[in-house]
């Protein structure tokens, strides 16, 4: 199997350009007109090249990473290993046998029947290359290729399935493992990429005309974010970061973020056309008025998603500093472009303003409320002054519902499965499942070493330790295989002794030996049977020495040379970090109470990666959220200069998170990659909320308006953008829901969720707060003007 194309040989052709001297017309020359005939040949040519260059000081190291991925698309295949190219262990008249299980394909029932018995009965075969109902077979290929090259991944998944297209039975067959992962999720980026752009910008054109009614409503945010885009996937290009299933997405978070400051901007630009006044005026009093509070918003909403980078999983870790990134380029083109965007846009006016011939006259005109102006305004102003006249209460449910949440918060499992990533129907689904049936779908590699002893793995004393050791992994419900050199002395015990099941176990210190012997007396012969002494340790290295001598070649996959580090590989079927967690913390307990002195062990494969990326989500959720919390609450001390505002602004920030946490534990939702998100992307997006609010708030004051008509007036200039706000972005966020990727989807209406919550909770408790503890916050208006 080759995956080479056309590029590859493109690739050599610019290189043999390049090369100097006879050598680089040399492989002009060598090189094929079609890629199908880049042969063994050719490659041993080429290396002839290679190592006179070398040698020369004429090759350039830049060539190497190109020449690795096409050697390893030339030849992917390591090794292909099943039932029939397998070797058996056996004994026969020649002593250990060791041949493959088949020769030539059986063609009769009766011979199938005995090939299936001679696997079946092979405790090196169960669960491996069949299943214990001998109705599975598997196929096991070892791949050239890193297990983090997606795209060769992807190529040798396509090429596996052509071949089974090409050549097709009346079996099932299923293909699990790395291939098949990165197929998906390869498949998942395409697809989600071409999706969530599109889907979440009609969403937000859609949303900016319901809040404005105007083209340049819609135009100029959406012009700000689209720039901002498409400035942050210039950069990752230059930093050659690739899209994976978490920044696949970021297209969606830039516009929902992007978006807000249009939206607020356009909002106080529309509020000051309405009073009257003229363009230039609006933009000037806009900018005066947001500034700061865009400025800040930003800087805040990126060190939220900068709080990411605490992680240790990479597509946490990228996403949330290209999300910052996003962010902070968003509102530098903000406070230039929008200005000067609404400077230059032309209004439209109707005939009869026209004549008019003044800015002054038109701007009323220009900016009207409308019907759904009135009646949401309406609604913002019942619901403010509800909660001033039941301020109380208000913050006595809040307190109620916190601590609800907080209940919720400790029902939350930590639970990170790639099976529940995808829909039930995915082929990656399938396989997984298949292949738990059959062996397993995960490893536990347990590397076992003995100190203060020369070549410990061949004292069967230290063998009778690992074998009990695999009897305590035999009896945990999801162990379905473990195999070590144990298993091969047993084997290879069993053969040397004519097949006999009595001699299928390791040997004991001591062993006595029969032979058939001649001895000759008297001028006779006799045939006598003698029984020799021989120690444990001394059978075991003949056996292996035998093993070797008679062609075996696993013995490397379970001892390294020296005998000093005994690999047991264990075999499992879960797809529960919990459960594996729970496995891996069960044998090291058993490893503490049971392993004698000078034996240590070490645990490594895809279990122990599983268990420790589901962990390292609890703890970077702990540390990012902790640290987005502390920098936004420093944040907001600083713009208000006052540690109580700042606190102000932070409770409808608490309240939302613990309502995140609380909707989680109540509604089975688990912790994971995904919902691992939502805390700091609320904070991240949430203060801005909580900034507009109490900038428009403390403006009032400052200006001398009286408290609960300085509320008034903010919720009738911020109130109706914060709310536009939370439901276009939530909604921009809700695009995420048609990703085939289930930690988006999740991930999608739980921002949407939160988003709205935080912008009510904003509106709700810190008028409530500013009422009720007017003197600790010292909201008194200005006795200035």
């Amino acid at each position: 199997m080759q995956l080479l194309s056309s590029e590859d040989l493109e690739a050599l052709y610019v290189i043999a350009e390049q090369m100097s001297g006879k050598e680089g017309l040399r492989l002009q020359k060598l090189l094929p007109k079609e890629v199908k005939d880049l042969n063994d040949m050719f490659w041993m040519e080429f290396e002839e090249m290679r190592e006179t260059l070398e040698n020369e000081g004429r090759w350039f190291p830049e060539w190497n990473s190109l020449l690795r991925n096409i050697e390893v698309r030339y030849a992917p295949v390591v090794e292909v290993t099943s039932i029939s190219n397998t070797d058996d262990i056996y004994g026969s008249e020649e002593g250990l046998t060791i041949e493959k299980i088949f020769e030539v394909i059986p063609g009769t029932p009766g011979e199938m029947k005995s090939l299936r018995r001679r696997v079946l009965e092979n405790d090196l075969f169960r669960n491996s290359f069949f299943s214990e109902d001998g109705r599975r077979t598997g196929i096991f290929v070892e791949l050239a290729m890193d297990e983090d090259d997606s795209e060769i991944l992807y190529s040798t998944y396509i090429a596996l399935e052509r071949i089974f297209e090409e050549n097709p039975g009346i079996d099932k067959h299923y293909i699990a493992g790395f291939p098949i992962v990165a197929a998906t999720l390869r498949t998942v980026i395409d697809q989600d990429t071409q999706r969530f752009f599109p889907f979440v910008a009609l969403l937000a054109v859609f949303f900016l005309w319901l809040t404005f009614r105007r083209p340049s409503g819609v135009a100029v945010p959406m012009l700000v974010v689209g720039f901002s885009i498409l400035f942050t996937l210039a950069i990752m290009v230059v930093f050659e970061v690739p899209l994976n299933t978490i920044t696949s997405a970021l297209p969606v978070f830039l516009i929902s973020i992007g978006v807000a400051d249009g939206i607020h901007m356009f909002s106080e630009y529309r509020e000051n056309r309405i009073e009257g006044l003229p363009r230039e005026k609006a933009v000037c009093l806009m900018l005066d008025k947001l500034a700061l509070p865009v400025t800040m918003t930003s800087i805040t909403t990126a060190v939220g998603f900068l709080s990411l980078t605490v992680s240790d999983i990479v597509p946490i870790f990228t996403f949330g500093i290209f999300v910052a990134v996003g962010t902070l380029l968003a509102m530098v083109l903000s406070l230039i472009f929008i200005p000067a965007l609404l400077m230059v846009l032309p209004e439209k006016v109707s005939a009869s303003q026209e004549g008019s011939g003044t800015d002054e006259n038109l701007s009323s005109g220009v900016h009207q409320v409308n019907f759904m102006d009135r009646l949401f305004q309406k609604s913002l102003d019942v619901m403010t002054a509800w909660v001033l006249r039941n301020a109380r209460p208000v913050l006595l449910a809040a307190l109620a519902i916190s601590a609800i949440s907080i209940y919720g918060l400790s029902q939350v499992k930590v639970e990170s499965s790639l099976e529940s990533y995808f829909q039930a129907d995915a082929p990656l689904v399938i396989a997984n499942r298949a292949m738990e049936k059959m062996s397993g779908s995960h490893t536990i590699n347990i590397v076992i070493t003995k100190s203060g002893e020369e070549e410990p793995w061949k004292n069967p004393d230290n063998l009778k330790v690992v074998e009990e050791f695999q009897e305590f992994l035999a009896n945990e419900p999801r162990v379905k295989r473990t195999l070590s050199l144990v298993d091969l002395i047993k084997r290879i015990s069993y053969a040397f002794n004519e097949n006999r099941k009595e001699f299928n176990r390791l040997p004991n210190g001591f062993e006595f030996l029969e032979s058939e012997e001649i001895f000759e007396e008297n001028g006779q012969t006799e045939k006598r049977t003698v029984k020799r002494e021989i120690s444990g340790r001394d059978l075991i290295a003949q056996y292996l020495v035998l093993y070797e001598n008679s062609g075996g070649d696993v013995l490397s996959d379970v001892v390294d040379s020296e005998y000093l580090n005994l690999n047991l590989a264990v075999t499992i079927s879960s797809n529960s970090t919990t459960e594996e967690e729970k496995l891996l913390q069960s044998i090291e307990d058993y490893a503490v109470r049971q392993f004698p002195q000078g034996f240590s062990m070490t645990s490594s494969g895809m279990v122990p990666i599983n268990v420790a990326t589901s962990n390292e989500v609890v703890t970077s959720q702990i540390r990012s959220l902790s640290g987005s919390i502390l920098a936004v609450f420093l944040m907001l001390a600083l713009i208000f200069r006052s540690v109580s505002r700042g606190l102000m602004g932070m409770i409808p920030l608490v309240f939302t998170v613990l309502f995140n946490f609380g909707v989680m534990g109540f509604f089975g939702v688990h912790l994971d990659i995904g919902t691992a998100l939502v805390s700091s992307i609320v904070i991240g997006i949430g203060v801005d909320y909580s900034i507009h609010y109490l900038s428009s708030m403390f403006h009032e004051l400052a200006v001398g308006t009286e408290l609960h008509d300085a509320i008034s007036n903010t919720v009738r200039r911020s109130g109706k953008a914060i709310t536009s706000n939370a439901v276009t972005v939530g909604f921009g966020f809700l695009a995420l829901s048609v990703s085939e990727f289930l930690p988006l989807v999740t991930l999608s209406w739980m921002i949407w969720l939160t988003l709205n919550i935080s912008a009510l909770a904003t509106m709700i408790l810190i008028p409530a707060l500013a009422v009720t503890l007017t003197d600790v916050l010292k909201l008194v208006p200005s006795q200035n003007d």
